[in-house]
């Protein structure tokens, strides 16, 4: 006889804002099955866009949770609750301590390698100590790349590591893209976009400009679109207007809606430094716009990857601009999702 009791889950992360990570756990709670799973969910900070978002089945646990509140007691209740918890990104110590105690199937979600943004090794084994890292039962993280590094830095770590990439929610996207905004697209020019945090510690912004200043001298029928915000916006704009590039760089800032700008688009760019995980390549496969990539987390026959170095890299894009590449082939998400979320089921193993 099929056994039909749910299995209980909780999931915390510390800032649910409509970036990347906290895009892909809304993905994840809309396509998770609740005639197998009750899940509960903990944010210390969110953004009303993304809590609205959240499906009803998910019961959320205080609205926003305080941990500062969090006394023995209250923890106390949550003590083996639960047939698996994640800690959806580190960042939050306290957070961590509850995932950890609240099932004997604890996870830390890993969304970006913490070595590249602690370069100090010192200030590295710090981050990682306080936020519990080594009392987790598992890891899990968004690529394969991701793993691979953890692994070098802790080869001596006798635990579970997973891979579960983000899940797509292709409907949403196109359905979205087809928005009606107030500018149209540059007129006989080839029109790169790029979407994202404005962190120039990830992002490597910096980059992009200096390849845009290179490139419209080989062909000033280019024209770059950069949407999102973040601590390095303003720094952003005062660059674009250091090498005088305005004409040729607009910064549109957040948008609850960003794919209608993206799907004007001829090219996705993307600059990291880093493997981090990223929704917005996600998003550019959905809306089939082939992707410039200095760095990316899973190739596709619709990637090119291109150099960091600001002078090689106009020219790579200019003759991937030269060759009208277009997208190849065809993407089956939903079979994508179906392995994905079949690795989340696993996990109860």
């Amino acid at each position: 006889m099929i056994n039909l009791k749910k299995k209980n889950v909780l999931i915390c992360i510390n800032e649910l804002y409509p970036n990347s990570i906290g895009i892909s756990l809304i993905n994840l709670l809309n396509m998770l099955d609740y005639t197998m799973y009750n899940v509960d969910l903990i944010y210390v900070e969110s953004q009303v866009q993304v809590i609205n978002q959240i499906p009803r089945n998910v019961n959320v646990i205080e609205s926003p949770f305080d941990v500062n509140k969090l006394t023995f007691f209250k923890k106390l209740k949550f003590f083996h609750k639960y047939d698996l918890s994640i800690m959806y990104d580190a960042g939050n110590p306290k957070l961590s301590d509850l995932v950890i105690f609240a099932s004997k199937k604890s996870y830390l979600y890993l969304h970006k390698n913490y070595r590249d943004i602690y370069v100090v090794e010192s200030k590295y084994n710090e981050f990682v100590l306080e936020n519990h890292f080594f009392k987790f039962k598992g890891y899990l993280f968004s690529n394969e790349q991701l793993l691979n590094n953890f692994q070098k830095l802790h080869s001596d770590i006798d635990k579970r590591l997973e891979v579960l990439e983000y899940l797509v929610d292709e409907k949403h996207i196109l359905t979205l893209s087809k928005s009606n905004i107030s500018i149209d697209r540059p007129d006989r020019c080839t029109l790169l976009v790029s979407m994202g945090s404005i962190n120039d510690r990830a992002k490597n912004y910096i980059l992009m400009v200096k390849m845009m200043s290179n490139l419209i001298k080989l062909n000033n029928h280019v024209r770059l679109w950069i949407i999102g915000d973040g601590p390095d916006l303003i720094n952003l704009r005062m660059l674009v207007s250091k090498y005088n590039l305005n004409e040729y760089i607009t910064l549109f800032g957040f948008k609850n809606n960003p794919y209608p700008y993206l799907s004007l688009g001829d090219y996705y760019l993307n600059t990291s430094d880093t493997f981090d995980s990223s929704t917005s390549l996600i998003e550019a496969r959905v809306l089939q716009k082939p992707i410039i990539s200095t760095k990316v987390d899973t190739l596709n026959n619709n990637t090119y990857i291109v150099s960091s170095d600001p002078n090689k890299i106009a020219n790579e894009v200019n003759d991937i601009i030269l060759k009208k590449i277009i997208y190849n082939g065809n993407n089956n998400f939903w079979a994508e999702n179906q392995k994905i979320l079949n690795k989340f089921s696993n996990l109860f193993r």
